[in-house]
């Protein structure tokens, strides 16, 4: 009896390890890429992974979003009009009117072109920003809205043409339904924007960067020339009269 009890304690072992046996190779494992060290399923063994598996990650990788444009450069092209695109003007004149103030630096801020003030509190609210432009380009200037309020710019023909004025998320936005452009107005002396934090078509997020754009230019891309003939002048001015107020 003892005999046969011990043959079948060794038949049932046998049995079990030949069943483990066949499991273990049945089994590939493989790190796919991951790091770590990992429990095996229906094993105690582990297996210890530093990027050395052959197969790719299962699980692809997000999207890169490229970063947004920085700094200036003639290169930043617009969004075309009447199939003609503009360079950006990165330095030149601006006037204010009545005053005659000429701001001087870059034409690439707009808290430094209109007095060294943050949205919408601008030192040289009620005057008339009047930009010298060369053919061919346009000029952005950047803000971000870090308080409610409104901007807002109605063309000034006294002193300048009523040019292209647009919104948008990147400079050179100067065609309405261009991606990234929010709002947008070809050259017309009766042009009027606002811009708001809180309603209007023209709205603007708090902490987000905007631009706003103006060029010398109708719906195809002329070159107007204020006081000229279109297409003649080396440069042209635009002036819009600007008003900011807090809510």
């Amino acid at each position: 009896m003892k005999r046969l009890t011990v043959w079948l304690l060794l038949f049932t072992c046998l049995v079990v390890c030949l069943a483990f046996t066949e499991f273990s190779f049945a089994q590939v494992w493989d790190c796919h890429g991951a790091n770590g060290t990992y429990t095996l399923q229906g094993s105690p063994a582990t297996l210890t992974c530093g990027n050395s598996g052959t197969n790719p990650p299962p699980v692809n990788p997000p999207p890169v979003t490229p970063p947004p444009a920085t700094g200036c450069s003639a290169s930043q092209i617009s969004t075309a009009l009447g199939g003609k695109t503009f360079q950006r003007q990165c330095s030149g004149t601006v006037t204010m009117y009545p005053s005659g103030v000429s701001p001087g630096g870059a034409l690439t801020d707009m808290s430094t072109v209109f007095g060294n003030k943050q949205f919408p509190s601008y030192l040289y609210s009620g005057q008339s920003p009047t930009f010298t432009i060369d053919s061919g380009y346009y000029v952005a200037l950047a803000f971000t809205p870090n308080a409610n309020g409104l901007i807002k710019f109605t063309a000034n023909n006294s002193y300048g043409d009523g040019g292209a004025i647009s919104l948008s998320t990147s400079p050179g936005g100067l065609t309405y339904g261009a991606p990234g452009v929010i709002c947008a107005l070809t050259g017309g002396g009766l042009n009027s924007m606002i811009v708001s934090t809180s309603a209007g078509s023209c709205l603007v997020t708090l902490g987000k960067t905007y631009y706003i754009n103006f060029a010398d230019t109708n719906s195809n891309g002329d070159q107007l020339c204020f006081g000229g003939t279109a297409g003649t002048c080396a440069q042209s001015r635009v002036s819009y009269a600007f008003t900011a107020r807090a809510y």
